[in-house]
């Protein structure tokens, strides 16, 4: 990539000329493009950090839906739950009851809506 005139240019327009605003401007429209292109990669870098320091979050793999395994159906337990194993790999699962309706569903109610805000 060749240098700009600008950065070598030994012979400087007097202060207050018409040259000498257009290279300022040159040079101010330089650094903006320069610092808006490094406030993109930080933004990226930064959220790409984020991203990987996230507790619970794992960007290379989609969620998987639970497995659902069946209770064993004999008495005996499970080969390799020895005492002195560990592990919950051979524990029964624990079915979670269903969630159910309420006895009497909610109903609306007569009062007038209140809002209190900090203005006065």
């Amino acid at each position: 990539m060749a240098p700009s005139p600008d950065d070598f240019d030994q012979t400087l327009p007097p202060a207050g000329s018409p040259r000498a605003r257009e290279r300022g401007l040159r040079r101010t429209r330089r650094l903006t493009r320069w610092l808006a292109a490094a406030a993109v990669a930080a933004t990226a870098a930064l959220g790409g950090i984020y991203t990987h320091l996230m507790p619970g979050s794992s960007p290379s793999t989609a969620p998987s839906p639970p497995s659902v395994q069946d209770p064993p159906t004999s008495s005996t337990p499970p080969k390799g739950d020895e005492e002195g194993a560990s592990g919950d790999e051979g524990a029964p699962s624990v079915t979670k009851p269903a969630p159910q309706a309420p006895a009497q569903p909610p109903t609306a109610t007569q009062q007038k809506p209140h809002t209190t805000t900090g203005a006065s």
